[in-house]
C-alpha cells in the first residue's frame, strides 16, 4: 500500500510523518526535545497507532507526554517501563531530506545511521550501547575535574566501555559486511550511469581492545577534558568510483547516494523482521532531483517488494507516475494540519 500525502509546506504533512516515527522510536526525527513537539499554547500531546502484522495480529500503540512529567507508553494496553524494549517492535525507514546529512555531514551521522538500522532486531546491542554512552558521559566528567580521578572508580567504569565497545563493533562490523551489498545493488538500481560505490568501516576496534587505550591515553584526555578514543569516534568511509563521496560527487549523485542508503537500510530491515515488514517514509525527497533519478528511483519503489509505504510532496503531477505504476494507493490532500483523501 502506497499512501501520498500532497500540500504546501508548513500544512503539516512532516508532522504527520514524524508521528508515525515517533510510535516507531520513542522520539521525533527532526527535535531532540520532546517539548518542541507539542502544539502551542497547550502542555501535552499523545499519538496512537494500530498496526497489524503479517500473521493477522496486530497491536495498538500509544505514546503519551505532559511537560514536566515522565513519557508514557503503553503497548496493547500495558505498560512499557523501558523504552527500549520497544524499539524494533514497529520496524521503520524514514527518508527525508536531512539525510544528505549521511553523505556530507560529520561522522556522528554515518554512526547514528548505523545504530538506528542495528537496534531495531539486536536488543543487546542497544543495551551495550547504552551502556557505553552512559559510561562514556561518567568517564568524560571524571576526566573534567582538576584533581585526579580515584583509579579504582575510572578503571571500573573504562572495564565496562572496554566490555561494550566490543559488543557494539563486532556489531557494526557484521552489519557493514552484509549492507554494503544491499546497498550496492540498490545504487545500482538508482542510477543510470555506471558508478561504482562502496562502504569502508573505520573504526577504533580495529586496534583491539579497548581498555588498554583507555589507560594508555588517559593522562593526555585529562588535558582536554573529553575521550579521544573509543567506539564514538567509529565512522564509514563512503567512496563513489574509488574516492571519497564528500570530495567527488554531484549534488545529483551526493543525494542518489543517501537515498540508496536508506533504501538498503529498509532492504537488510526487511531481512531481519520476522512479524512485519518495516515502514517506509519518503519525506519530500523528490525535489531537485532531475527526472532522470526521480523515474528510477519511483520504478524501483513501485517494482521492489516494499511493505506500506508514505509519500509526501508539494507537487501532485510528481506523485502520479508513482500512482500510475501501484494499484494499490490512496492519494490525500493536507492543508492547515488536516488530511482529506481524494
Amino acid at each position: 500500500m502506497v499512501n501520498c500525502f500532497v500540500g504546501d509546506n508548513g500544512m503539516g504533512k512532516t508532522n504527520l510523518l514524524d508521528a508515525i516515527y515517533y510510535l516507531s522510536f520513542c522520539k521525533s526525527a527532526r527535535s531532540s526535545t520532546d517539548v518542541t513537539n507539542v502544539k502551542h499554547g497547550e502542555q501535552a500531546f499523545m499519538l496512537q497507532g494500530l498496526y497489524d502484522d503479517d500473521t493477522g495480529g496486530e497491536d495498538k500503540i500509544a505514546i503519551g507526554y505532559h511537560e514536566g512529567r515522565r513519557k508514557q507508553l503503553r503497548r496493547n494496553g500495558k505498560d512499557i517501563k523501558r523504552f527500549a524494549e520497544h524499539i524494533g517492535t514497529i520496524p521503520l525507514v524514514m527518508i527525508s531530506p536531512s539525510d544528505s546529512e549521511l553523505v556530507t555531514g560529520g561522522s556522528d551521522n554515518r554512526r547514528r545511521f548505523m545504530d538506528t538500522v542495528i537496534a531495531q532486531y539486536d536488543a543487546t546491542y542497544l543495551e551495550a550501547l547504552m551502556r557505553y554512552e552512559k559510561t562514556l558521559r561518567q568517564r568524560n566528567a571524571l576526566l573534567k575535574k582538576e584533581e585526579e580521578p580515584e583509579a579504582d572508580v575510572i578503571s571500573i567504569i573504562e572495564d565496562i566501555m572496554s566490555r561494550d565497545a566490543a559488543i557494539i563493533y563486532q556489531g557494526r562490523k557484521l552489519f557493514v559486511e552484509t549492507f554494503t551489498a544491499f546497498f550496492q545493488g540498490i545504487y545500482r538500481e538508482l542510477c543510470y550511469d555506471p558508478e561504482q560505490v562502496n562502504i569502508v568501516y573505520e573504526s577504533h576496534g580495529n586496534r583491539g581492545e579497548l581498555k588498554p587505550m583507555l589507560e594508555q591515553y588517559r593522562s593526555r584526555e585529562r588535558l582536554v577534558g573529553y575521550t579521544l578514543h573509543g567506539i564514538h569516534k567509529d565512522d564509514l568511509l563512503l567512496y563513489i568510483n574509488g574516492y571519497p563521496v564528500k570530495q567527488e560527487a554531484s549534488q545529483g549523485q551526493t543525494k542518489t547516494y543517501f537515498i540508496a542508503l536508506k533504501l538498503a537500510q529498509y532492504v537488510y530491515l526487511r531481512t531481519k523482521s520476522s512479524l512485519r515488514q518495516p515502514l517506509l517514509l519518503l519525506d519530500d525527497i523528490f525535489d531537485k532531483l532531475d527526472a532522470g533519478r526521480v523515474e528510477h528511483i519511483i520504478r524501483y519503489a513501485a517494482e521492489a517488494q516494499f511493505g506500506q509505504i508514505f509519500i509526501t510532496d508539494t507537487s501532485k503531477e510528481r506523485l502520479l507516475p508513482i500512482l500510475q505504476l501501484q494499484r494499490n494507493y490512496k492519494l490525500f490532500t493536507v492543508k492547515d494540519g488536516e488530511i482529506h483523501e481524494t
